[in-house]
This record gives C-alpha cells, sequence and structure tokens, in this order.
C-alpha cells in the first residue's frame, strides 16, 4: 500500500465515507462530514500513521487529499 491509499483509507475510516468518493482534488468540505474537527483528526492520525509531526503552517496549508499526500511525501523522504 502507497502513502496516497494509506491516507485514502485514513481519510474514508475517519469520514465513514468509502474510499472510492476521495479523488485527489477532494477536499475539506467537499464531503458533509470533512469538517474542520474531522480534518484535525484525519492530520493526528496521518502523522501517527507516518511518524511525522507537521508544523502548524503546514497544517495550515493542507486543505485537500492532494495536499496531504503531497506533505507526507515531502516528510517521509519520498
Amino acid at each position: 500500500m502507497n502513502i496516497a491509499e494509506k491516507i485514502r483509507k485514513i481519510i474514508a475510516e475517519i469520514l465513514r465515507v468509502n474510499e472510492e468518493s476521495i479523488q485527489e482534488d477532494t477536499a475539506i468540505g467537499d464531503i458533509p462530514s470533512w469538517d474542520s474537527l474531522n480534518q484535525l483528526r484525519i492530520l493526528a492520525a496521518v502523522e501517527s500513521e507516518f511518524g511525522i509531526q507537521f508544523t502548524p503552517d503546514v497544517l495550515m496549508e493542507m486543505e485537500d487529499f492532494s495536499d496531504i499526500v503531497r506533505a507526507v511525501e515531502e516528510r517521509a523522504g519520498r
């Protein structure tokens, strides 16, 4: 399972949606359950899964699925 697949799975589990409903440009607010509180839950789960920590600046820049994937790839050394 690659980084994007792992992140898609995390988001789907937290939002309680099918993984197929999460596309590259799916953003906070596109799915009714993807609100600011669930955004924090998603990012905390991603940090835990990959053993990384995002700075506040990076957290504020992450608005969609591809932003999260890109931030993890940069920190995971890929």
